[in-house]
């Protein structure tokens, strides 16, 4: 008998629920277990990066597979933005995405981007400053 497979879904909650350490840490902290296309900063999304799926044995639930955690702050104060930014990706700080993830849940780190500028509304130059830490994860 095979080990129990875990659901997308199951996981994408799992690392959303660990994130809530952050919370703690961060006022006003919006935590997404899904896309989120209209953020509150500060904001974390998880979704699947890419790539997203890989065979890592045999039949079709022996897969490895990639999410992407997305922290996206304000740029309306840019220096506090860009502070807050640093605290979720300093691996030493209470609010560390990768401590709390690293705790709570079984994935592994792949790495995490640079800053990055997300137009989040075009016509409004609405920008937001953020990062993404890849992790994964196997379905057994």
């Amino acid at each position: 008998m095979s080990p129990a497979t875990r659901s997308l879904a199951s996981i994408c909650d799992e690392i959303a629920e660990a994130l809530q350490a952050v919370a703690f840490e961060i006022a006003g902290l919006q935590i997404t277990p899904y896309l989120n296309v209209n953020p509150t900063p500060p904001s974390i999304d998880v979704y699947p990066g890419a790539p997203f799926q890989t065979g890592a044995g045999f039949g079709p639930a022996s897969a490895q597979v990639f999410w992407t955690i997305r922290a996206r702050v304000s740029t309306a104060d840019s220096e506090a933005g860009q502070k807050l930014l640093l605290r979720m990706l300093d691996p030493t700080d209470p609010a560390s995405v990768e401590a709390a993830i690293a705790d709570s849940v079984a994935v592994t780190p792949e790495g995490v981007s640079e800053f990055r500028e997300y137009l989040e509304d075009a016509a409004e130059n609405g920008r937001l400053l953020g990062a993404e830490w890849r992790v994964s994860t196997f379905l057994e």
